[in-house]
């Protein structure tokens, strides 16, 4: 409970978003998110630094105390068509139900902080205004997204007789709401003053009313704080309670649980490091659609709309895995508009293997150990690569089949190839099927038993990573409070709750959930680019439509090939003849091979649909630049491979390979 203070004079801005309760619970969240946003950037466009702002979230608000420098006219000379030109912004980008118009209204006057909020004649006095008729009518009529009414006080003191308010643009009406009756003056921004309702109204004498409950709107009160009366002109007490400043946190789906329950001790404890056991921060944790998609946004300097599935810019980024964060900085844009400072650790977990007792207890050696030779032909629960833990799993099985992560090799297609064949859509951890997974997500699934791999490793670090905006004044205030969350990440408290979770904490102490082995891996195998094994992998396990033409002596490629494809891949044999091409696009092939020893029928040199052409010469010559089968393959982008010597046919499988799941089509 907090202390009664005394009223004191505050401008007290209202804004509700039309319509907002017709809308789906989705586009509710959307255009929440929109107009917080717009509001940040609203603020900052004034010269206000929004997270120098006290801001607390109302379920359909939030109430924002405005430093005491800020002069009353700027709420209605600036920060309106500031608002007015962000939501123009949203709204290009957004289909019809989630774009934003705004009723505000604004009125000065005493207000007074109790236990629970802030209570005065002036707010009460700011949601009628709001409620009006007078205003509806006005967002209605003018083509604009914002309508603003002030009150008659208001325009008195602030607008009438201030000429950069453009009184002109205001139009007198007569409010009737619920108790109050009285004058209101109102404007668009951008829009001017709208034009006269035809209805007929009567002049009425104002009349103060009871406070009201509750608003059914998303409601935004701003109240500006001053450090004189604005109508006596004597000092005034400020409220102790410092602005809280918002700290936008992304975190991997593997940790949003976890960060989450932490943040919310964060933000209690702030009343710790504030006067008077004031609230200091307000957290916000999201997850964005996917990894993937998260770290693209940042890689683009987190451009306009992308908060949309992402959520709001963040303060700080804690990805699954340094690589994640390397890709970002390598894809940045020397012009990007945010800096990512890495930090270290503040949890790890290493890629392991789930299986069912049954399994395990086929291919487990000493200390809980296993071979992934002694896995080779076991098929695999498929790993999420647009996730950085699944990622990581994905680094794992390729390391196996590799020994490398380097991809530049010609055989790589062919043998990733073979490693993502066995991936299934069957339960793991049943019979004989495994799952590749970090230490945490296996040992929360109880039909799994912990498995490591013998030698190296791949460790997800899960670091702490501070975004910067390098197109802003740095903000002391939150970087104060950045450092201090990532303390309270790093504090004894922090640390046992992720072990709790089944992480490892920063020190590599094993997690608490399951029964994971103390001994972390050897070697820990780097991820170079993890963008570039992300492609290599998916690539290398797409279903594919492939055509093959081959004579008689193809027979033993066609047999290689075949054994390359799963239930998912689809085979179409053609005639080596005339029109071939043609066939295997109408077949909906992206890939034909074409197999022969001897000369072919020409092929066309242009198709319907795209369609890129393998071709392998099975005698000497038959890829001679001049034959009809070098010149198909050269016509539509693809090699021809001429099998000869002992190795003949093995290069012509890892040509074929890297034409079908290479990545090129």
């Amino acid at each position: 409970m907090g202390t009664p203070q005394h009223a004191l004079h505050r401008t007290v801005l209202v804004v509700d978003v039309s319509g907002f309760s017709r809308r789906s619970r989705n586009r509710q969240e959307e255009v929440r998110r929109g107009l917080y946003e717009a509001l940040e950037t609203a603020f900052d466009e004034c010269g206000l630094d929004w997270s120098a702002t006290h801001h607390e979230d109302r379920g359909d608000g939030v109430l924002v105390l405005i430093p005491p420098s800020v002069p009353k006219s700027r709420v209605v000379r600036t920060l309106p068509h500031a608002l007015a030109g962000e939501l123009r912004r949203h709204n290009a980008s957004r289909a019809e139900d989630a774009r934003i118009r705004l009723r505000v209204a604004v009125t000065a006057g005493e207000v007074r902080h109790d236990a629970h909020g802030v209570v005065g004649d002036e707010v009460n006095l700011a949601f009628r205004l709001l409620e009006s008729a007078p205003l509806r009518e006005a967002l209605d009529r003018t083509p604009g997204v914002v309508a603003l009414m002030v009150s008659r006080r208001f325009f008195e003191d602030v607008v009438r007789d201030d000429p950069a308010t453009d009184p002109d643009a205001y139009r007198r009406v007569e409010v009737v709401v619920k108790e109050f009756r009285g004058a209101a003056w109102v404007t668009a921004p951008g829009g001017g003053a709208p034009a006269p309702s035809p209805r007929r109204r009567t002049s009425h004498r104002r009349k103060r009313g009871r406070p009201k409950r509750a608003v059914p709107a998303l409601v935004v009160l701003v109240l500006a704080l001053t450090t004189t009366d604005a109508f006596a002109a004597v000092p005034v007490e400020v409220p102790p309670c410092p602005a809280p400043v918002q700290l936008n946190v992304l975190t991997s789906a593997e940790k949003e649980r976890v960060i989450t329950s932490l943040a919310v001790d964060f933000e209690k404890g702030s009343r710790e490091f504030t006067p008077h056991g004031c609230k200091g921060v307000g957290v916000q944790v999201t997850t964005g659609t996917s990894a993937r998609e998260a770290a693209d946004a940042l890689s683009r300097g987190w451009q306009d709309g992308d908060h949309v599935g992402q959520g709001t810019e963040p303060h700080v980024w804690l990805p699954d895995a340094s690589f994640e964060v390397d890709d970002v900085d390598r894809a940045l844009d020397p012009g990007a508009r945010i800096a990512l400072d890495r930090r270290a650790s503040v949890a790890r977990s290493p890629v392991v293997l789930g299986a069912s007792a049954a399994l395990a207890e086929r291919i487990e050696e000493d200390d809980r150990e296993f071979r992934w030779q002694g896995v080779a032909q076991v098929a695999l629960a498929a790993p999420d690569t647009s996730s950085g833990a699944g990622l990581a799993a994905a680094a794992a099985l390729a390391h196996a089949e590799l020994g490398t992560l380097r991809l530049d090799a010609g055989d790589v297609p062919l043998r990733l190839r073979g490693t993502t064949r066995r991936v299934t859509d069957a339960p793991p951890c049943a019979g004989d099927v495994a799952l590749v997974a970090s230490e945490k997500t296996v040992a929360d699934d109880e039909d799994c038993r912990l498995l490591y791999p013998r030698g190296a490793g791949v460790v997800l670090d899960h670091p702490f990573v501070v975004v910067e905006r390098t197109d802003l004044p740095t903000n002391e205030r939150r970087r104060r409070v950045v450092r201090r969350f990532e303390e309270h990440l790093r504090s004894d408290g922090a640390q046992a709750a992720m072990r709790r979770a089944g992480f490892r904490d920063a020190n590599g102490t094993p997690g608490l959930v399951g029964d994971p082995r103390s001994r972390p891996p050897a070697e820990v195998v780097g991820v170079p680019d993890g963008q570039a094994l992300r492609r290599a992998w998916e690539a290398a396990a797409r279903p594919a439509v492939v055509a093959l033409a081959a004579d008689e002596a193809g027979a033993g490629l066609v047999a290689s090939l075949e054994g390359l494809l799963t239930p998912r891949d689809r085979l179409v044999r053609l005639p080596l003849t005339a029109g071939v091409l043609e066939e295997a696009v109408r077949a909906g092939a992206r890939v034909a091979v074409l197999a022969a020893a001897g000369p072919v029928p020409p092929a066309e040199r242009g198709t319907s649909g795209p369609l890129r052409v393998v071709a392998v010469g099975l005698a000497e010559g038959a890829c001679a630049p001049a034959t009809a089968l070098a010149g198909a393959a050269r016509a539509h982008g693809g090699p021809c491979e001429e099998v000869a010597g002992r190795e003949g046919p093995q290069i012509a499988l890892e040509g074929v390979a890297r034409g079908i799941w290479g990545g090129q089509t």
